[in-house]
């Protein structure tokens, strides 16, 4: 999950692995799977980072197998 702030100021938490697109209008539209979408005050590229952290947290890829 990512935390992500709407337009209005209110903190939502969204699952990174169901966003289908990330739209520039001028503020940032996130579409959902499901056809749902979201305006958040948050840039493509924050979103963009925070995904990355997340996915990166989750997977060790200095680990060396032996």
């Amino acid at each position: 999950m990512i935390k992500l702030t709407r337009l209005n100021g209110e903190v939502i938490y969204l699952n990174y692995f169901r966003i289908q697109c990330i739209e520039l209008i001028p503020e940032t539209k996130i579409r959902m799977a499901n056809g749902d979408y979201y305006l958040v005050k948050d840039s493509i590229d924050t979103i963009l980072q925070l995904v990355s952290e997340a996915l990166k947290s989750c997977i060790d890829f200095d680990k060396k197998i032996v």
